[in-house]
């Protein structure tokens, strides 16, 4: 693992917790130095500490050298999601920690770049979760220089609102990747689609770090005290009740 010897480059820590499997990633500036995966599904609340520890020990940094923060603010894991606003309020709280709060299917579409950094070639790319009783969050990317540009935004959706909307966009070629096609992959095979392989599903720590520091070049920080999770869904009885509140 590289250091970061160069005291005028800030120390910055992705945290990436709102899929199934996490995962934390170190970087000085613009550099990458080393990423961490958790060892299996849900383990964000028992291994999110130590991998940070580790990851900072191994550069002889602690936490309150941490400048920014970048997490994935949602939609996504109602625990992870939790967890990691939890984390940047509390550093920032401690130690001033600029804290980045990043689109989940932003950091998703990451997950591109490394597909075409490995030989693939996707140019138009589409990111989906699971939003429960068959909606999605979903949203679409067109490759815009080494990065890319959201198309349409995130949002909620079932499978055919989405294959509509892509039709509309005239997209003959588009990726699918995103921890909704665990289950509902074929929903979503059409003449126009592609589906990556599982690897590129998860949301990776690697990716919001790459989507951190652009948001923190344009100065995009966010407000801790207004900081909070967007959820993929909120519980069902929630939203029953408010329905019999409306119908009242």
């Amino acid at each position: 693992m590289e250091s970061c010897s160069n005291n005028n480059k800030e120390i910055s820590l992705a945290i990436e917790t709102s899929g199934r499997i996490g995962s934390v990633a170190i970087g000085c500036g613009d550099q990458l130095l080393s990423e961490s995966a958790f060892s299996g599904f849900m383990k964000h609340s028992t291994e999110l500490f130590p991998r940070i520890e580790t990851l900072l020990g191994k550069i002889n940094k602690k936490p309150s050298d941490v400048r920014d923060l970048y997490i994935t603010a949602g939609p996504g894991s109602f625990t992870g999601l939790r967890i990691a606003v939890t984390v940047a309020k509390m550093l920032n709280m401690a130690h001033k920690t600029r804290i980045i709060a990043a689109d989940s299917m932003d950091v998703l579409a990451e997950n591109a770049t490394t597909y075409n950094q490995t030989g693939g070639n996707a140019d138009c790319v589409a990111t989906v979760l699971d939003a429960k009783r068959n909606l999605f969050f979903a949203a679409v990317f067109e490759k815009h220089g080494t990065g890319w540009k959201k198309i349409l935004n995130t949002e909620l959706v079932s499978a055919d609102e989405l294959t509509n909307k892509i039709i509309d966009l005239k997209k003959d070629n588009v990726a699918f990747l995103g921890e909704g096609l665990v289950y509902y992959a074929d929903k979503f095979k059409a003449p126009f689609s592609s589906i990556l392989d599982q690897q590129y599903w998860p949301a990776t720590a690697s990716g919001l770090f790459r989507v951190g520091r652009k948001l923190a070049s344009s100065g995009n920080f966010t407000n801790p005290a207004t900081l909070t999770p967007f959820y993929v869904r909120r519980p069902e009885a929630v939203e029953n009740w408010e329905k019999r509140q409306k119908s009242k």
